[in-house]
């Protein structure tokens, strides 16, 4: 069960986000202040209480830094599960960072697959044919 709120909580806080940034503003800075007000709704919105606005602007940062020096979101997201109240709610807080504090994590919201070793199919000519009547 936890497993998969660790990967529906950040496509929904993802999904919110681009809910949120459907604007378009053309400054870095009102897109700055736009991404920071989506990202405050999707933590408002699943719940969690950082104290202030502030705070909870200091632990998305936070989880950035930490994503940003190569920490998986996992990792992140364990870490930030006692301030946040729970796993799924720190998920979503990390994947409402992910999505509006740095963008360029965007890789680690959802766990690479692992590869699959390739199978060698026999063509058409190799089956065996059936009888005809």
């Amino acid at each position: 069960m936890k497993t998969r709120q660790l990967f529906f909580a950040p496509l929904i806080a993802a999904l919110a986000l681009l809910t949120a940034c459907g604007g378009d503003d053309s400054s870095s800075t009102g897109n700055d202040d736009a991404n920071t007000k989506a990202y405050l709704q999707v933590v408002n919105g699943v719940g969690v209480d950082f104290g202030s606005d502030d705070a909870a602007i200091e632990a998305g940062k936070k989880a950035c830094s930490q994503l940003e020096s190569g920490s998986s979101m996992l990792d992140v997201t364990n870490d930030m599960k006692t301030e946040a109240g729970n796993t799924a709610s720190a998920a979503a807080v990390v994947g409402a960072a992910i999505s509006s504090l740095c963008p360029d994590q965007k890789d680690k919201l959802v766990p690479s697959m692992p590869s699959m070793p390739s199978i060698e199919m026999p063509s058409m000519s190799d089956l065996p044919s059936l009888p005809t009547n």
